[in-house]
């Protein structure tokens, strides 16, 4: 609530000393990185790629879509691209066909005998 007399932030319309302007989870400072918002609270990508992003049925890790990465989602998962491999011969299954058995995604080869 202090005056801003340099370095100042403006976000949603408000004014924020740029020291002020932090992330809602890690409270790191926003000014010059890029963050992104929920619910009117701002978080740095890190954070709120671990609080709200999809997790990859693979490698578990978030999936975040930011800077156009792609991802498959099926039925109620998603993986990274490079994670939709054919858990048997790990050959990669974007944009070929596939069959599932319980959890695992297979190819039609592995999945010839299920």
């Amino acid at each position: 609530k202090q005056a801003i007399t340099t370095g100042g932030v403006t976000y949603r319309d408000q004014p924020w000393h740029k020291e002020c302007f932090v992330c809602t989870g890690c409270k790191k400072q926003l000014s010059g990185q890029r963050f992104t918002s929920r619910d009117e609270f701002a978080y740095c990508l890190s954070c709120f790629c671990n609080l709200y992003a999809k997790k990859c049925a693979g490698c578990t890790n978030p999936i975040s879509g930011l800077g156009g990465t792609k991802y498959i989602s099926f039925e109620e998962r998603q993986w990274h691209n490079d994670c939709f491999n054919c858990k048997k011969c790990s050959l990669s299954l974007v944009g070929r066909g596939f069959l599932t058995e319980r959890d695992d995604i297979l190819c039609p080869e592995c999945g010839k005998d299920i």
